[in-house]
Parts: C-alpha cells; sequence; structure tokens
C-alpha cells in the first residue's frame, strides 16, 4: 500500500489501465488490428490473374507462381543468378531476351516488397 502513495507509481498504473482500455477499443473496431502485417498482405493470386499478370510481362506463368512463393532474399538470389548466366553463356537472342524479361518481372517484385 506504501507504493501507492507514490504519485509516480499511481500514474504509472493509470497509464497502462488506459493503453489496455485503448488497445482494446481498437481490437473491437478493427479485428485485424491483432494480426502481423505479413498475414494481412499474403493473399493467394486466382488463375486468371496469374494469366492477366504473365501475358502483360510475357513470362511464364511457372515463373509467377514460383515468385509468389518466393521471400526477398530468393528473389535477389535468383535474379542475380539468371544476370550471371546471361553474362557467361553464349546463347541466340531468343534465349537472351526472354531471360532478360524474366529478371525485369523478378525486379519489380523484389521492388515491391
Amino acid at each position: 500500500m506504501k507504493y501507492l502513495k507514490n504519485p509516480f507509481v499511481l500514474l504509472g498504473i493509470i497509464g497502462i489501465g488506459y493503453y489496455f482500455v485503448q488497445k482494446r477499443k481498437i481490437l473491437k473496431k478493427t479485428p485485424s488490428a491483432s494480426k502481423s502485417v505479413g498475414e494481412i498482405e499474403k493473399k493467394e493470386l486466382s488463375e486468371d490473374e496469374i494469366k492477366n499478370i504473365a501475358k502483360e510481362n510475357k513470362v511464364p506463368m511457372s515463373l509467377i507462381e514460383d515468385c509468389e512463393k518466393m521471400n526477398k532474399k530468393d528473389l535477389a538470389r535468383t535474379i542475380l543468378a539468371n544476370q550471371k548466366m546471361l553474362n557467361e553463356e553464349k546463347m541466340n537472342n531468343d534465349e537472351r531476351n526472354h531471360i532478360n524479361k524474366m529478371v525485369e518481372y523478378l525486379e519489380k517484385e523484389l521492388d515491391k516488397r
């Protein structure tokens, strides 16, 4: 009881109570506030959306599906590997253009994340 006579302890208890009351109000208004940002932003693409993205960027659908599963570090590693392959391997222009389009798409996705 002697601690409650100290004004700083009393203000601290009031402050903590106020914090929990405000947090409860926010959670009642928006239930998604308790979820992490990753859970909220993570959404599955439908097959039609994947087809549209593939047509826009002129890349295969399998690349888009794989890209959705990758994290930021894996995307960067894939981009570097493809650029290294472009510099070191001999290939015709069609293959080179196709890989360039894939790298461009991967870079866009990396910038989004």
